[in-house]
């Protein structure tokens, strides 16, 4: 079962990835609502998978924790980390391709296109690819 961390500060949007997600129900799920808080969760917890807002409170955005928690990570090792915005790509492609990042979502999204993205980068869920 992959462990997949949400991040995002409006409780909306963790409740909608969370709802989506929980019908594939092969995904042990937590949230975080700041990328400190993220950071904290990724040590504690060591997620197989990251859904990472770019925007938040506190004075670090999601592409810098994105970016601390790949560099962090030992050779191999790394979550990998899908990054969901409403902020158009091309205002931030130079920011996700430092940051690491594996995976662009735009917001608003719907549920089929998040999970295909989640599968094209770990197969079907469930799946061990």
């Amino acid at each position: 079962m992959k462990k997949i961390l949400i991040v995002d500060d409006q409780n909306e949007i963790r409740d909608l990835l969370r709802m989506t997600l929980e019908l594939a129900q092969s995904f042990s799920l937590t949230e975080a609502g700041t990328a400190d808080e993220a950071l904290a969760k990724v040590k504690a917890e060591q997620p197989d998978l990251i859904l990472m807002d770019v925007m938040m409170p506190g004075g670090m955005s999601g592409l810098e924790a994105c970016r601390q928690i790949k560099q962090a990570a030992e050779p191999g090792t790394a979550p990998k980390v899908v990054i969901v915005s409403a902020r158009p790509f091309s205002d931030m492609q130079a920011e996700f391709e430092a940051s690491g990042a594996d995976l662009f979502i735009a917001k608003p999204f719907g549920p089929i296109q998040l999970v295909q993205g989640i599968m094209s980068l770990y197969g079907p869920p469930g799946g061990d690819a």
